[in-house]
């Protein structure tokens, strides 16, 4: 069975499917293959609508989360269309299937001032603390998912005018768009470059962000510096995707049109960028920035 997950996941990859989401269904898929073989189902063409629920069932009792089995049974779904379409079964079990009501909740976020703390005890004295400083104004500053503040190349930034490029098909699915930055970003880019990223990059990387390698850093290691200068603020759970949460709530909180969040943050969809609203009331707050 784990032939046809294969195919599935490569065929997702040449649908320009991003990396998170094929890991995703990878895993999904591996687990619901792992459930109907304890059953004794090992043809994707004898599983029925049956089965399919025992495995939701199986996913409550555990329990997962709403959103994890929503999830779940998207990739189940996905696969299933999947193996219509190529003729590898000839009827479809997820037909009756309906995925379990999420209700969204409002999004996590942190205030400027935590944050703005947290950036201020970095360590300038050494590169590894320039470079810090750098990702994190940044990511605060423009609302940039981690995967792209980590795929930032040196020629995607342009200093002098004050703008960033940032976004393409390896970085969930995004187009490519233009943010301008403010002054503190530009500066303290300037600062990582100068003081810092000369002498940590190998000869020949393009990669903005690197590691103490030389080479590109990654999002799991992103993810390490964060949590670090977190901890020793007293400040237990802070994630890139709070920051980003944080930078949309602010942008509204300010006055910012909807509009405009959704350009910055680069949904495809408004939808999408409403759930911010739930965290920004009318009041005015105080603007983003960590200065």
């Amino acid at each position: 069975m784990d032939d046809l997950i294969v195919s599935f996941i490569e065929w997702l990859e040449g649908r320009n499917d991003s990396n998170n989401t094929r890991e995703a269904y990878k895993t999904d898929l591996r687990q619901l293959s792992a459930f109907l073989s304890e059953k004794g189902i090992h043809n994707w063409d004898t599983v029925s609508s049956e089965h399919l629920i025992a495995f939701l069932v199986d996913l409550r009792a555990h329990p997962y989360a709403p959103t994890s089995i929503a999830r779940k049974l998207a990739a189940v779904k996905s696969f299933f269309h999947f193996l219509i379409d190529h003729k590898y079964i000839n009827q479809d079990p997820t037909i009756s299937l309906v995925a379990p009501h999420v209700d969204r909740e409002a999004p996590k976020i942190i205030e400027s001032g935590i944050v703005g703390d947290i950036i201020q005890k970095i360590n300038l004295n050494s590169t590894m603390g320039i470079r810090d400083r750098a990702m994190l104004v940044l990511l605060y500053n423009t609302g940039m998912r981690v995967t792209e503040v980590v795929s930032l190349n040196v020629d995607d930034i342009d200093l002098d005018n004050s703008v960033i490029f940032c976004g393409n098909n390896e970085t969930k699915n995004t187009r490519r768009r233009k943010l301008l930055i403010d002054q503190e970003t530009v500066e303290a880019l300037r600062a990582y470059i100068a003081n810092a990223r000369r002498y940590l990059a190998r000869e020949y990387e393009t990669s903005l962000f690197v590691n103490h390698h030389g080479v590109r850093l990654t999002r799991q290691g992103f993810w390490l510096i964060l949590r670090s200068h977190a901890q020793q603020c007293g400040v237990e759970r802070l994630t890139p995707h709070i920051l980003r949460h944080s930078f949309a709530v602010n942008l509204l909180r300010t006055g910012a049109d909807l509009r405009d969040v959704q350009s910055k943050l680069g949904h495809a969809s408004i939808s999408t960028t409403q759930m911010y609203r739930m965290s920004a009331p009318d009041e005015t707050k105080s603007p983003v920035g960590v200065k």
